[in-house]
C-alpha cells in the first residue's frame, strides 16, 4: 500500500494531470539538483562539454516535450510519459546515449548525440502528426511569431545596452521567452491552465497570462546573469543546458499539443 502522503502529494498528480503542489515542486527541484551534480561530476574529467556538446545534448529536450505529447494524444496512456516521469525517462535515455557514445566515438560523441536525438524526435512527431485531432495553424502562428518578435526585441535592447549575458545566450532566452507565449495563448486561448505554482499564482493575481513574458525575460536575465563569471566553460554550458530544458520543455510540449489539437 502507498503511504497517504506519497499519494496525495506525488501519485495523485500524476494520475490526475492536476499539476504541482509545494511538496513534490520542491523535492523534485531538490531532486534536479543533486542529479544534474552528480551527473556532471561523473562526466567532468570523461569528456568536455564544449558548446557543441551543449547543442546537441540539448536536443534531447525536443525528445522529451514530443513524447510528452504521446500521452496527451492518447496514443499511450502510459503514466511514464506523464510530467515529471517523462523528464526523468528522457534524462536516462540521453545518459545512456551520451555514456555509450563517449565510450564509442570518444571526442566525437556529440555528432552522434545530436542524430540520436534528432532520429528520435523525428519520430515522434510523425507518430504524433498521424494520430493528430487537427492541424491549429492559427495557434501555431501566434505562438511562434509572438516568441520569435519577443526574443529579437529583447535581443535588440540587450545589445543596445551591451548585456552580452543575454545576447550570447539568446537561445536561452528564447526558449523560455517560447514557454510564456505558449502558456500565455494556451490559458487566454485554448482553455488551458498552469500547472506551476508560481506563474499560476502571478497570472491569478494579475489576470493575464501574459505576465509569463515579463516575469520569464525578468527571471532568466537575472540566473544568466549570476553564472556568466563562472569561469570553467564546462560547468557555466552545463548549468545553461538545465536553465534551458527548464523553458524550452514545457514551450515544445504546449506548442505541439495546442498545434496538434489533443
Amino acid at each position: 500500500m502507498i503511504p497517504e502522503f506519497i499519494e496525495k502529494y506525488f501519485v495523485d498528480p500524476v494520475k490526475s494531470g492536476g499539476g504541482y503542489n509545494w511538496v513534490n515542486t520542491i523535492t523534485y527541484t531538490l531532486i534536479l539538483v543533486v542529479v544534474a551534480l552528480l551527473v556532471y561530476y561523473y562526466f567532468a574529467h570523461r569528456i568536455v562539454f564544449h558548446k557543441k556538446a551543449y547543442y546537441s545534448i540539448s536536443l534531447f529536450i525536443l525528445v522529451g516535450a514530443s513524447a510528452r505529447v504521446i500521452h496527451d494524444a492518447g496514443v499511450s496512456d502510459s503514466y511514464l510519459l506523464v510530467t515529471p516521469l517523462i523528464y526523468f525517462l528522457t534524462f536516462g535515455i540521453a545518459f545512456l546515449f551520451l555514456v555509450v557514445t563517449v565510450l564509442l566515438w570518444k571526442e566525437e560523441y556529440y555528432k552522434y548525440m545530436a542524430g540520436a536525438a534528432l532520429c528520435l524526435f523525428f519520430v515522434i512527431v510523425v507518430i504524433l502528426v498521424l494520430n493528430a485531432e487537427a492541424f491549429n495553424s492559427k495557434g501555431f502562428l501566434y505562438i511562434v511569431t509572438t516568441a520569435a518578435a519577443v526574443t529579437t526585441v529583447v535581443h535588440y535592447f540587450a545589445q543596445k545596452r551591451d548585456f552580452t549575458f543575454i545576447t550570447d545566450n539568446i537561445e536561452v532566452m528564447g526558449g523560455h521567452i517560447l514557454d510564456a507565449s505558449a502558456t500565455s495563448f494556451g490559458v487566454a486561448l485554448f482553455g488551458y491552465f498552469e500547472q506551476h505554482l508560481v506563474p499560476g499564482f502571478l497570472i491569478e493575481l494579475v489576470g493575464t497570462p501574459f505576465v509569463m513574458f515579463p516575469l520569464k525575460i525578468t527571471a532568466v536575465g537575472v540566473v544568466l546573469y549570476l553564472i556568466k563569471d563562472i569561469e570553467e566553460e564546462g560547468y557555466r554550458n552545463f548549468l545553461k543546458l538545465i536553465i534551458l530544458a527548464l523553458g524550452a520543455a514545457p514551450a515544445v510540449r504546449d506548442l505541439l499539443r495546442i498545434t496538434l489539437m489533443t
